[in-house]
């Protein structure tokens, strides 16, 4: 077993103190968005190990067997297939989509082909399914929300706009919808307008929602595509699955996020970065969805979440709990936690984590509040 060091990362949207509240680090003032433990290429976390640290992807890459198993070598190659992080909100995240598998492996090897220094949307060949569970209270913004209701809405935003983009939705999707409002259509009348009605919107509507990430983010037509979107609260404990194709953006709040090892992300708005509207059209499911939820199995002292991604699941742990060989990382998120592994035992002050080989056989995690295991299913 060895102790992990995550990799922090300053994004904008950050808080400034729950990420170092968890970890029992010092604030700067500065925000911290993300804590990552994994095995990333582009920031791997660090593992604890007799030769000193060094980067967990290293580790995995010197001893792909041990550290993973042979059948997930056989099935991953010598990569760790998922990717642990703990999300700290302020602001909303940009609005994005992530592409299937298929569409990641064309898309990185056409951009590596590629010549002109235009920027590159796919960072890896790989997917990004994802699953959030709610550390402390949660608004997201998942899917396509009933055409109807959008439908509604705009009729109470009556701009020229307003009606443009609900002309976009004869075809009972949001196809047309969001090239127009990218375009134009969510002009500066509309956008004054739906943040006038946002306003007097009741907690947790479609409109209220819109509203209140036009207020991070003045002038964003991306405001008008999470008009679009449902519109989910997330209570500490509950979890929400995130599927290639599937608009999303995670709005406030703070999570427990798990995913493929992957860091592809295509966006539709709430950003300042670049948005490609017709990479958008070409990965994102525009027709109307209900949120998708992880499976939940719920034994004594523990909580298994799985979905249908092959290279993840989660097992939330309170009093104690037997956790199967394989690749797995532990995080103590509240409370502290011991793993006893084959001859070894560690124990975990709060905020810290472990990442535990597939060689040392059944891991028995006793926490004393809440920890997470992350690991193949």
């Amino acid at each position: 077993m060895h102790f992990l060091t995550p990799v922090l990362r300053d994004y904008a949207w950050g808080t400034s103190r729950d990420i170092p509240d968890l970890l029992g680090i010092r604030p700067t003032g500065e925000p911290v968005a993300e804590a990552w433990w994994g095995a990333h290429t582009s920031a791997p976390s660090r593992v604890h190990s007799h030769d000193g640290p060094l980067p967990l992807s290293s580790l995995v890459a010197r001893e792909p067997v041990a550290c993973l198993g042979a059948d997930a070598v056989a099935r991953w190659g010598a990569r760790l297939p998922f990717l642990l992080k703990v999300l700290a909100i302020d602001k909303p995240l940009s609005i994005q989509v992530h592409p299937t598998l298929e569409q990641a492996r064309a898309g990185f090897e056409r951009e590596q082909r590629g010549t002109g220094g235009a920027a590159h949307h796919f960072l890896d060949p790989f997917h990004k399914p994802e699953m959030v569970v709610a550390i402390s209270p949660m608004t997201v913004l998942v899917g396509v929300r009933q055409i109807a209701a959008l439908r509604d809405d705009l009729t109470a935003i009556a701009t020229e706009g307003a009606a443009v983009l609900s002309a976009t939705l004869d075809s009972g999707d949001l196809h047309h919808f969001i090239p127009a409002a990218l375009a134009g259509a969510a002009d500066s009348r509309t956008l004054s307008r739906l943040a006038e009605v946002g306003a007097g919107a009741p907690p947790g509507t479609s409109l209220g929602a819109a509203a209140a990430a036009l207020r991070s983010f003045p002038g964003d037509p991306g405001a008008m595509i999470a008009l679009a979107m449902n519109v989910v609260e997330l209570e500490p404990g509950q979890a929400i699955f995130t599927d290639a194709g599937v608009l999303h953006s995670y709005q406030s709040g703070m999570g427990l996020e798990i995913m493929a090892n992957s860091d592809n992300v295509v966006r539709a708005g709430l950003t300042h970065k670049p948005v490609d509207v017709p990479l958008l059209l070409d990965l994102a499911d525009t027709q109307p969805t209900l949120p998708a939820r992880p499976e939940r199995r719920e034994g004594e002292g523990r909580v298994d979440l799985t979905t249908s991604a092959e290279e993840f699941a989660l097992t939330l742990v309170t009093a104690s709990a037997t956790v199967p060989a394989g690749s797995r990382i532990v995080l103590a998120v509240r409370g502290g936690a011991t793993i006893t592994a084959g001859a070894a035992t560690m124990t975990l002050a709060p905020g810290q984590a472990a990442f535990v080989p597939h060689a040392q056989g059944d891991a028995e995690i006793v926490s004393t509040g809440m920890c997470a295991v992350a690991r193949v299913p």
